[in-house]
């Protein structure tokens, strides 16, 4: 990796970090809206599904929160596996920056 190139890594990863941030933002906001509308059940109790489909034929507004919900909770899940994955590329051992990844990925889960 060239000089340039790794000065720029970390700066990457913060502003990634801070999408992510947001995205849990989102994630929390959408919850409690899921919560608010009583929207919990929408799907019932098929996880990952939704009514034990993948994709919904006529859904009631309940179950479209809901699915949304769901939805947007794997992405986060996604985007923080992936910042925890590009954290441990990018920093050396035993660098506070994994330690972050490390407890983000930890309290996600």
């Amino acid at each position: 990796m060239s000089l340039q190139k790794a000065a720029a890594a970390p700066r990457n990863i913060a502003g990634f970090a801070w999408i992510v941030v947001a995205f849990n933002v989102a994630v929390a906001i959408g919850g409690a809206f899921v919560r608010a509308t009583g929207s919990g059940a929408g799907c019932g109790n098929h996880w990952p599904l939704c009514n034990g489909q993948v994709v919904m034929g006529t859904p009631s507004m309940a179950t479209v929160i809901e699915f949304v919900h769901r939805s947007m909770t794997g992405i986060d899940a996604a985007m923080v596996l992936g910042l925890l994955a590009w954290t441990f590329r990018a920093f050396p051992k035993r660098h506070a920056a994994r330690l972050g990844a490390v407890l983000s990925t930890v309290f996600m889960f």
